[in-house]
């Protein structure tokens, strides 16, 4: 039943939570290895956003606990747990804002800052939402407990502590994604392959990619035994598609190494390669036309071959696919190629109903072909509640009669904190056809979104514990 009171208190309280969140961006919860304490296992500004926000739901009425820094809860109600989690740490900045990072700011009736979308707004948008509760009287036969991370955005360090000090609540959400509701999140594996050799005749480097999960847009080439007039003849004569280039850096005091190529692309979420254009794949691409030593050529051959065939793990003989979460997808996000040997590492996305090995043992055999050793760098499990769940269907219904929108569940190939629970779904904020700005310059959540999420959040805890 949906309950229009619940939406009066929440009115009610529209000030108190877009101060809330405006305060919260003020904190710069960043993780700060360099200096962690006791209390501050990810350094002094989560712990003091992580404090802030139990203070605020201390002084809102409800039971709290810190989990030594790496955790909070809030907590209402008692019997069985319906968990929300949500995370108070924030990735870096960066540049390109026009207002003040952790100003909280807010114009065009949006609230701005690193975090306000990922994922503070949403998470205070769930806090009120109990707090509205509490203030209408409305009898709950669940205890409803808003766990707050603080290493979402790096390691899930968190968690990990969490789970050996806190029973896990086995349903619940995290409003960290987009509605109406999120079903499937596909695996995730981070592989490295990598081989030691003797330094090559002409291929001196090859370096592109920061970070696995992002399409590498910028790779940089090191080329001995090459005229420069030979090369430049060579990148003018070769077709890059539309948003690449391919370039010899002017001369330098570096040209006694070889000869400098930088090859541009565009970059993308690594979940998504199809979306960007890999600058490491079109430099491999060109490298392939040079006349190379046969050893080089097999190398560049076989790159081009495994990682560099299309972006759904063709080339590895893995593209799989389901129809609860789609393909497979795969990003070549690293390359190393320098004297001492070569190191790469791909990000793959598997769908749901596979099993890890079913990705490792194909990728591991090519691999060997050429003598590379294979290693997992990072592994996160696939996850997927059937959209036919009570718990599915539940929150689906509340998200329609509170926006009047169509609810549907869908797959990602993202992951949240939704797999931290046996039942767990990643249910809002973003609605459909909002720009994603999360992890962007000038992130904001719009003030209007917060609240009418508040108020789904508020409704699906009535539908999922309401007497």
């Amino acid at each position: 039943m949906h309950d229009e009171n619940l939406n009066q208190h929440i009115d009610g309280l529209r000030d108190e939570l877009i101060k809330a969140v405006q305060d919260c961006v003020q904190f710069k919860s960043v993780k700060d290895m360099d200096h962690v304490s006791p209390g501050a296992p990810f350094g002094p500004g989560i712990r003091d956003c992580l404090e802030w926000t139990l203070s605020l739901g201390e002084q809102l009425g409800f039971e709290v606990k810190n989990i030594d820094g790496y955790a909070g809860q809030i907590e209402m109600g008692s019997g069985e747990l319906l968990g929300i989690l949500g995370h108070l740490d924030v990735v870096p900045e960066g540049d390109g804002w026009s207002v003040p990072p952790y100003s909280g700011t807010i114009k065009d009736n949006r609230i701005y800052g690193r975090g306000a979308l990922d994922d503070k707004g949403p998470t205070l948008a769930a806090l009120f939402a109990m707090k509205a509760l509490k203030d209408a009287n409305i009898p709950l036969k669940k205890k409803i407990r808003l766990i707050l991370g603080t290493d979402e955005e790096s390691g899930w360090e968190d968690m990990d502590y969490y789970k050996t000090k806190e029973d896990i609540p086995v349903l619940g959400f995290a409003p960290d994604a987009e509605f109406p509701l999120i079903h499937a999140e596909k695996g995730i594996f981070h592989l490295e392959l990598s081989k030691q050799f003797n330094p090559l005749p002409h291929l001196i480097r090859i370096q592109g990619g920061e970070r696995a999960n992002v399409v590498s847009d910028s790779c940089q080439v090191v080329l001995k035994g090459f005229t420069r007039e030979e090369l430049a003849r060579k990148l003018s004569q070769y077709t890059f598609p539309e948003g690449v280039t391919g370039d010899l850096e002017s001369l330098s005091g570096a040209e006694e190494e070889g000869l400098v190529l930088i090859f541009k692309g565009v970059g993308a979420h690594g979940s998504l390669p199809q979306k960007g254009k890999n600058a490491v794949l079109y430099a491999l691409q060109f490298l392939a036309g040079l006349d190379l030593s046969q050893e080089e050529t097999e190398l560049i051959d076989w790159l081009n071959k495994r990682p560099g065939t299309g972006y759904f793990g063709e080339g590895f003989n893995i593209a799989f696919a389901d129809e609860p979460s789609g393909k497979l997808s795969l990003n070549l996000g690293i390359m190393d190629l320098n004297p001492q040997g070569l190191r790469f590492v791909i990000d793959i996305r598997y769908p749901v109903t596979f099993q890890g090995d079913q990705i490792l043992k194909p990728v591991e055999a090519c691999g060997q072909e050429i003598g590379l050793e294979m290693k997992v760098l990072t592994h996160q499990k696939a996850h997927h509640v059937p959209k036919d769940s009570p718990l599915v269907t539940s929150l689906l219904k509340a998200y329609s009669d509170v926006t009047g929108l169509e609810g549907y569940a869908f797959a990602i190939g993202g992951g949240t904190y939704a797999k931290v629970l046996p039942q767990g779904v990643a249910f809002g904020p973003l609605l459909p056809g909002e720009p994603e700005v999360i992890h962007c310059p000038d992130e904001y959540m719009a003030i209007d979104s917060l609240i009418l999420a508040c108020k789904v959040y508020s409704q699906a805890i009535l539908n999922l514990a309401g007497e």
